[in-house]
């Protein structure tokens, strides 16, 4: 964003100053809302501009993810992450949301680590409950980074649960996770023997595993288990084609869709029309605002997998939560 005329000095608001006056509760009800009006056509969510460049031993993965809220708020987040997408491991990250508002003429720089992970984590308990008429109880998580506690958090807040289980390739990795996440939920959290125990009699799974190699197939999901993937890296694929060919696929956004890792594959392997989108009587691809605005049908009938790219709505309606909590103290 440029520098508007009119507008104030940027300020900067720093994450140790807010991260721990925002729970989970808080970004799911930002991240619904910023569904909703994005469903509504209220919010815009333009192209956002991806590169990788290879730095010494590691990826880093850039991306500038502009937002708007006509009359009152534009937003860009920009983003610098490090890793090793051949181990399928995160490094270093560094995420900021550069805020305007526009009634106010203020602008403020916003830290977005925290509210990165934990907008994330809401999209992907709010995408299982956008799907499920029947209530959720087991869930599966497949991951243990930093995503994967988000997404543990936020299904134990949404759902009444019975069951959580977690499962990482690497044993040591899964057992620290129940560990360190465990104490923070409601549920009890069990880390799973392998894949198919994490899975089995789940109602709902998520997944949070920058791999460049799938590890979910049709194989491994049997009946009417709601699917979330965290995906919008061009690098990595989580789902096997055909689970993307056999289930409803509800993406939040085609466009960023269409670039990340599975999408990619499809095209270059001619199976892009194969992939069972969720349209309308028009023919038109439904996504998550259609979603959260109840214009897709849920349960028996309705689709199975939310495909998460990340918006910059999300951060937009969650870095306008924070600034005006500050305002609203007299702080800025």
């Amino acid at each position: 964003m440029g520098k508007e005329e009119g507008m104030e000095q940027l300020e900067r608001l720093c994450e140790e100053d807010f991260s721990w006056q925002f729970s989970m509760d808080d970004f799911l009800a930002s991240c619904d809302l910023a569904f909703r009006l994005y469903g509504e056509g209220v919010l815009e969510n333009p192209p956002r501009v991806e590169r990788v460049e290879r730095r010494g031993e590691l990826d880093c993965f850039c991306l500038e993810m502009p937002a708007r809220w006509p009359g009152r708020y534009q937003a860009c987040k920009v983003i610098e992450e490090y890793s090793d997408v051949a181990r399928g491991t995160l490094g270093e990250r560094r995420a900021r949301v550069l805020l305007e508002d526009l009634e106010r003429q203020k602008r403020v720089e916003i830290d977005a680590d925290y509210i990165t992970d934990m907008r994330t984590g809401a999209a992907g308990a709010l995408g299982v409950r956008y799907l499920a008429s029947e209530s959720v109880e087991r869930v599966g998580i497949l991951g243990s980074g930093r995503i994967a506690r988000t997404l543990a958090l936020a299904v134990d807040r949404l759902f009444a649960l019975k069951e959580l289980k977690v499962y990482s390739r690497q044993a040591e990795n899964r057992e620290a996770f129940v560990r360190r996440v465990g104490p923070q939920l409601r549920t009890e959290l069990r880390a799973a023997a392998d894949l198919k125990d994490c899975v089995q009699d789940c109602d709902a799974v998520l997944t949070a595993v920058p791999t460049p190699r799938p590890i979910l197939d049709s194989t491994a999901i049997e009946g009417k288990v709601y699917l979330v993937v965290m995906g919008g890296d061009s690098r990595t694929r989580q789902v096997a084609p055909e689970l993307l060919e056999r289930v409803g696929v509800v993406v939040d956004q085609l466009r960023q869709a269409e670039d990340s890792g599975e999408f990619a594959h499809a095209r270059q392997t001619g199976r892009f029309n194969r992939i069972s989108l969720v349209q309308d009587a028009a023919g038109e691809v439904l996504d998550i605002g259609d979603a959260a605005c109840g214009r897709i049908e849920k349960g028996e009938n309705g689709p199975q997998l939310i495909y998460c790219t990340g918006l910059a709505v999300q951060d937009l309606c969650a870095g306008v939560m924070v600034y005006e909590h500050f305002l609203q103290k007299g702080v800025l």
